[in-house]
């Protein structure tokens, strides 16, 4: 699976990985460019990888466009149920992605999040939770059909965000805290965040609190032999995000 990969020059805290996926028609270049030009000056030690998805939809100016999983047939009309079972088909692609970037960052699931936008966002909450084991956290900005997912097999702690006027019952706000309350009833270390006056975009509040987890869930320090003998993250009293 092709990526674009951008290093934070701050390297006061020790190597962890953001894996950030795109939205539906967008690609891993593009996201990159978008996120990690905020990101990066907010994320000391930070590894920023971008993959595109395997359906290319279109290729305009040198720039790719891509999808995770196929939903042209329900543009029109958005539906939780239908979108469910292919981002579960499509998580297993992933997970197996995800993997090679561990081994060739030298890191294991306690130094990740997985993180996306949109169909992006929905990617990367399935594709964490199918995960054996679970990975340091997820972060989940304006995802559908999450509280459809059926196959969880870890519980990491998950941040759930959506913008103040994303109000559609496939994803955006109601979905989100639904989707909150839900994974509270599981056990899950969960959190939800409106984000004001933000509609379907990655803002520049968006990235800061992705920053902001990082710093919360990834210790500053990396266990000796970080690949080599895996450890569990270091568990810290739960903190609330301040959109």
């Amino acid at each position: 699976m092709k990526d674009h990969r951008l290093e934070s020059a701050d390297n006061s805290r020790d190597k962890y990985v953001i894996i950030f996926f795109h939205g539906y028609g967008s690609g891993g270049a593009q996201m990159l460019d978008h996120v990690g030009n905020k990101l990066m000056p907010q994320a000391p030690g930070a590894v920023l990888r971008c993959p595109e998805g395997p359906q290319k939809l279109a290729e305009m100016d040198g720039a790719s466009y891509h999808s995770w999983f196929d939903i042209q047939d329900i543009l029109d009309a958005p539906s939780v149920d239908a979108v469910a079972p292919r981002a579960a088909a499509a998580a297993e692609e992933v997970n197996k992605y995800i993997d090679e970037v561990l081994k060739e960052e030298g890191i294991d699931e306690s130094r990740l999040i997985i993180a996306g936008f949109s169909q992006g966002a929905t990617m990367a909450f399935y594709a964490a939770l199918m995960r054996d084991k679970p990975v340091a956290g997820v972060y989940s900005l304006s995802g559908g059909a999450l509280r459809q997912i059926d196959e969880i097999k870890s519980k990491p702690p998950v941040a759930l965000l959506a913008g103040e006027y994303e109000q559609g019952d496939y994803s955006g706000m109601p979905q989100a805290k639904d989707t909150h309350e839900y994974l509270d009833s599981l056990g899950f270390r969960t959190d939800f965040a409106m984000l004001h006056g933000q509609g379907h975009d990655i803002s520049d509040k968006a990235v800061e609190l992705l920053a902001n987890l990082a710093e919360i869930l990834i210790p500053a320090k990396a266990p000796a032999n970080d690949a080599a003998k895996p450890k569990p993250p270091v568990r810290k009293p739960p903190q609330r995000f301040n959109p």
